[in-house]
């Protein structure tokens, strides 16, 4: 019975430890280019462009929102405040290989996802991260750009 109960309690051991590996989080992920150009900066909201070139007032309720500054680190966490310094959201973020989408999981303070967001870049150089939003997802042909610079 001891010898059961040994075998037993590897077993529960054994298994607990190989779950709580998959479990742990892994080593992040290596940034991408596109990624390593985001870290080290804080990027502020400079101006918001439509699909004709007239700039969008940051108080209009399209671009009120994305209107603040933004923190990326390596480890794939993210910041954003209000241009006033009030915290906005933070969570997770990366761009895919090719620089042509960020996306954003943002958490409350206890992990819990609140929303996810997906944006196309326009560009991404160290010098301006420019990204697209549609703000009739139906038509894709109304766009504005929101830009933001290094500060």
């Amino acid at each position: 019975m001891k010898q059961i109960f040994s075998l037993l309690l590897a077993f529960f051991i054994l298994t607990s430890n190989i779950y709580a590996a998959e479990k742990k989080p892994s080593a992040h992920a290596a940034l991408n280019p596109y990624e390593q150009i985001m870290v080290g900066k804080v990027w502020i909201t400079t101006d918001a462009v439509d699909q004709k070139g007239a700039s969008v007032p940051a108080e209009d309720e399209k671009v009120a929102a994305f209107f603040g500054k933004a923190e990326y680190f390596p480890d794939h966490a993210f910041k954003m405040t209000a241009l006033d310094g009030k915290p906005k959201m933070h969570g997770l973020w990366n761009m895919t290989v090719d620089g042509k989408t960020r996306n954003l999981t943002v958490r409350d303070d206890t992990g819990k996802t609140r929303f996810t967001r997906k944006v196309e870049n326009v560009k991404v150089t160290d010098g301006e991260y420019t990204y697209r939003i549609y703000p009739n997802s139906e038509n894709e042909s109304e766009y504005i750009d929101i830009i933001h610079k290094p500060q």
